[in-house]
């Protein structure tokens, strides 16, 4: 007996294609650039419905990020897409910081005190950088600990393959939106319902997948303390 292991991009096309009753790429409605790129923008729709209810998927190992003297940004992966918490280096471990998006009020500019221990910025987005107030005013290689959500990688050839973080429910899901989005594209041109079955399908997997997903999560609001007494 093997193990469950994600499916390719190619075996992902090939699945859809025959729930779609065109095996056959030379004699289809859709090519395979056309259900590849539905494939992918099903993972990009569900994978935050993931993160928000499994704690621990589609987060990499986290990584360290330099501080540099009087640059107020810092560059997050390319493959940021929530920031869970950011950490400075201090002489006995890591000190979270705080998030803080306020233009109300003052900074100081290249007085950042130059310490270890002593530098404690808030922080707010930019792009895809951070931006540290005050500005710092030293260098401090792998100073900050970023741990963040990764957004998902872009299935391009057909030997890629999706996360395999996730219940096999997510690869079923995946595979049905594909579907649901070439009966659209096929109702629109033909002006001609034939999407009412494979919405049907999809919104029945997407039910499942909900009730799933949340299995793994240890989120403090999922854990019911001790109530010998019975009170509220």
């Amino acid at each position: 007996m093997s193990l469950l292991s994600s499916p390719t991009l190619g075996k992902t096309i090939f699945n859809v294609r025959n729930l779609l009753g065109q095996p056959n790429p030379t004699n289809s409605s859709w090519t395979d650039v056309e259900l590849k790129e539905y494939i992918n923008e099903g993972v990009r729709t569900y994978f935050a419905e993931v993160v928000k209810n499994s704690e621990g998927y589609f987060q990499p190992t986290p990584v360290l990020l330099d501080i540099t003297a009087n640059v107020e940004t810092v560059a997050l992966p390319s493959d940021c897409f929530e920031v869970r918490g950011l950490y400075i280096s201090r002489s006995n471990g890591w000190e979270i910081l705080e998030y803080r998006n306020d233009i109300t009020s003052g900074f100081l500019t290249n007085l950042g005190a130059g310490g270890t221990n002593t530098f404690s910025p808030s922080y707010y987005f930019q792009g895809n950088n951070l931006v540290l107030h005050p500005v710092p005013n030293f260098s401090q290689t792998q100073g900050l600990r970023l741990e963040y959500i990764q957004f998902p990688d872009q299935m391009l050839n057909g030997g890629d393959s999706m996360s395999n973080q996730v219940s096999p429910v997510f690869k079923q899901l995946i595979e049905m939106y594909a579907v649901y989005k070439a009966k659209v594209k096929q109702s629109m041109v033909n002006g001609v319902d034939l999407v009412s079955i494979p919405k049907q399908n999809l919104d029945q997997i997407y039910d499942l997948f909900k009730n799933t997903i949340n299995k793994r999560s240890q989120y403090p609001e999922f854990v019911i303390p001790y109530n010998p007494e019975g009170w509220i």
